[in-house]
């Protein structure tokens, strides 16, 4: 019975030294000075490339899509319809850029919370640690999207269970944001959050016709940063090419302003991407035209944006590098 009593004991000092360690050591990683946005290009490697090519220098990051079902995307060619994403060839090829990770979580919530994909969640943590960068992981991205069919209370224990795990594992360089597809949404948001001790960043999508003010409420009150985490000027909700030029200035307004963490720009011509064709989204390239390309030079130079250059002067190093 004594011993019994220790191994409980042991158990009981082991996890709360966790939880501790959660709540001090994880919560806002990687997270820039007021006055400074971190900026991530993607969505795919080939407009992550060109993206370089244009601005003449490598962004604080790349952002990227893997399923937790598969993997795939990682350490192999996945291509969905969306162009090649291949996470492994960007990291050698922008040696110490940040990740931006969507983490697409459909059809796997109960898989998730009843351990079946634990040798999953396994291979992606080694594969973080591998990185030796800053990972912002979105997990679940986009939650409230119906489209994704998420119910609020198993996408919170999927969330809370994969930080459980990844925490059991010893990853130190991941963030963990909870990313609203910001639009109208009759639950709220606080029925979806996995709590502060979770919670590294809070994050929305902008593209056009969203309802941004909830989350910027909400990360304002529980003290997150905010990052655009997924954003570009799609013809939709009454945006057309003309409108185009004034999108980008409100954009650069808005991140101003409101203090924007960090940027992520899709730079895609959705029309030629077969999984998107048929909504005519049109082309947000930056390159598309020479009076967008100079709309977002002449933005994209103030000393507010990040770059890979500037990344660890500007965040600390993540602490596997120690």
């Amino acid at each position: 019975m004594k011993k019994l009593f220790t191994v409980l004991f042991t158990i009981f000092i082991f996890i709360s030294a966790a939880q501790a360690a959660r709540s001090i050591n994880m919560t806002g990683r990687f997270v820039p000075p007021d006055g400074k946005t971190l900026l991530f290009a993607g969505q795919n490697n080939a407009d992550f490339d060109e993206f370089v090519a244009v601005n003449k220098k490598v962004p604080a990051g790349f952002m990227t899509y893997v399923a937790l079902s598969d993997l795939k995307g990682l350490d192999e060619i996945n291509n969905v319809g969306t162009g090649d994403m291949f996470a492994d060839e960007l990291v050698k090829k922008y040696p110490g850029a940040a990740v931006q990770i969507g983490l697409y979580l459909v059809g796997s919530l109960k898989n998730i919370v009843n351990g079946t994909l634990d040798g999953n969640i396994k291979e992606f943590a080694k594969w973080i640690k591998k990185t030796k960068s800053p990972v912002f992981l979105r997990i679940g991205y986009e939650f409230d999207n119906p489209e994704n069919g998420y119910e609020p209370e198993i996408y919170k224990k999927a969330f809370i269970y994969i930080i459980e795990k990844m925490d059991s594992l010893k990853v130190e360089n991941v963030a963990y944001v909870w990313h609203s597809y910001a639009a109208s949404n009759p639950k709220g948001l606080d029925v979806w959050y996995p709590g502060d001790e979770y919670v590294d960043w809070c994050a929305i999508s902008y593209f056009a016709g969203n309802d941004w003010l909830p989350m910027l409420k909400f990360s304002q009150k529980h003290s997150k940063p905010l990052m655009i985490a997924e954003s570009a000027p799609m013809t939709w909700f009454g945006l057309t090419e003309a409108k185009k030029p004034y999108w980008y200035k409100v954009l650069f307004k808005f991140i101003e302003e409101r203090n924007i963490k960090a940027f992520s720009y899709i730079n895609c011509d959705w029309n030629a991407q077969g999984m998107f064709a048929h909504y005519n989204w049109g082309n947000s390239k930056i390159s598309v035209t020479a009076e967008i390309e100079k709309i977002w030079i002449e933005n994209i130079a103030s000393n507010r944006f990040v770059w890979l250059d500037d990344l660890y002067k500007t965040i600390q190093k993540p602490l596997n590098e120690k």
